[in-house]
């Protein structure tokens, strides 16, 4: 009798929770027309450390062939104190904070949180308040950086999010990158 009991129970709590399962916004994968591609852990560790490697010899290549541009740096203290705000803000932990200095500062934040989709959703705000642009009509000036990389991970140290710039040179750039659709911060094609 014990042993039926056991066995229907198991039963009810498999299929209760089989029925409460949703994949995860990391799971989903990214792509177009009907196909998806899963971007699996250790894609996504890879990809990161290229496009870290990538915007690095971007900003470096760009500060060679422009020296003469100048960004208003924001204050190192106060960018600080502004990644502060936003992490208690927008819930997240900050790895780490590298300021580089191709000619001036061009700083590479990393985050780790667990709310996935708010901070993707955040991810816009977030960067205008640590690098606000000064209002003018061109593109390329009222930075207050040459470059900016901005990272975020899972629980588990693994990127689901990216978005680089680079201001310097003949035109801005940079890109963004996501584990799924759901978690790109801008539009993209």
């Amino acid at each position: 009798m014990r042993v039926r009991l056991l066995i229907g129970l198991l039963a009810v709590v498999g299929i209760a929770s089989a029925c409460g399962e949703q994949k995860s916004v990391l799971d989903e994968g990214v792509g177009s027309r009907g196909t998806s591609h899963v971007i699996s852990r250790t894609e996504a560790l890879t990809n990161a450390r290229l496009r870290v490697a990538g915007w690095k010899s971007e900003i470096r290549k760009r500060a060679q062939a422009d020296p003469k541009t100048r960004f208003q740096n924001l204050d190192p203290d106060l960018l600080l104190q502004r990644i502060s705000d936003a992490a208690s803000r927008y819930h997240f932990e900050v790895v780490s904070v590298e300021l580089l200095r191709p000619r001036q500062l061009a700083p590479k934040l990393i985050v780790r949180t667990t709310h996935y989709l708010d901070l993707a959703r955040d991810t816009r705000e977030i960067l205008r308040s640590l690098d606000p642009k000064a209002p003018t009509s061109d593109d390329r000036t009222g930075w207050k950086f040459e470059g900016f990389y901005f990272e975020a991970q899972d629980e588990h140290g693994v990127p689901f999010l990216t978005v680089f710039n680079f201001m310097r040179g003949n035109g801005p750039g940079g890109g963004q990158w996501a584990r799924s659709e759901r978690l790109y911060p801008f539009d993209h094609f």
